[in-house]
């Protein structure tokens, strides 16, 4: 989901799970607890209910970057997961020459979440009508909070914002007919996206009334996290777009002749 790597600590959980190697870093946890704090707060600082947004959190982006492993597996790929900060990173898991393959292993993290939320509107009909009386209220904060997880998070994930999935896949889709034309758009593309959208919540955050576009903070919310989540991303792909114009100077001054 996210670029960069940690550094390992002493405090690192770390597992297998279907043969893949998994290293939870403390800040996974921290930046968890942040996210979830707002929700805590609107519910009179219920601990219990942060506990279970964590545990949440880390369910559903460990099985998003377990979708990319197991996919970049078919294609003969291999890879192991770090998960950190707001997300995690599956390394390896797009080491793919084929570019359709690439792209699949990249929408493959949020289906995998997509295929979770399917399964808890399956229990929520099936199974919690059932439910003992003793458990029926912890059942129902936990399919608000996997439904709130697994349908907004991958919708956003799939945005065209680098280095989210959906950037990385229209860098794919932009870079195969027009070349480093493609991957200097999608960067554009990822830059106007990430900005307006720190811009939109911002104003929802502010309370001003004067939304960018109606709505639209039902999807990305209203939290300054949010706001500082997209700017990071904007400024993350003014790098990349640095990086890129970089390149194509360099590459123009070895080949004079052909300018």
């Amino acid at each position: 989901m996210f670029s960069g790597i940690p550094s390992e600590t002493p405090l690192d959980l770390r597992f297998w799970l279907f043969g893949v190697h998994v290293r939870v870093h403390p800040l996974h946890w921290v930046f968890g607890a942040i996210l979830g704090w707002d929700l805590v707060a609107g519910r009179g600082g219920n601990l219990g209910y942060l506990a279970l947004w964590v545990l949440c959190v880390f369910l559903s982006v460990l099985l998003h970057e377990l979708g990319h492993v197991l996919v970049g597996r078919v294609f003969g790929s291999d890879g192991h997961i770090i998960l950190y900060s707001f997300g995690g990173v599956a390394i390896g898991s797009s080491d793919l020459r084929k570019r359709w393959q690439r792209v699949a292993v990249y929408f493959a993290g949020p289906l995998a979440q997509f295929v979770l939320l399917g399964l808890v509107f399956a229990s929520e009909k099936l199974l919690l009508p059932h439910a003992p009386d003793d458990w029926s209220i912890l059942l129902i904060k936990l399919h608000r909070i996997l439904f709130v997880i697994n349908l907004y998070w991958p919708v956003l994930n799939l945005l065209p914002i680098w280095p989210l999935d959906g950037g990385r896949i229209s860098r794919e889709l932009l870079e195969a007919p027009f070349g480093q034309k493609g991957v200097i758009a999608s960067l554009w593309l990822s830059i106007l996206l990430s900005g307006f959208l720190a811009v939109q919540v911002l104003l929802n955050a502010y309370g001003s009334g004067d939304e960018l576009i109606p709505h639209v903070s039902y999807l990305i919310g209203s939290s300054m996290w949010t706001a500082l989540f997209f700017a990071m991303f904007c400024f993350s792909s003014i790098q990349a777009l640095q990086v890129e114009f970089g390149r194509r100077n360099r590459w123009d001054d070895e080949l004079p002749w052909e300018r």
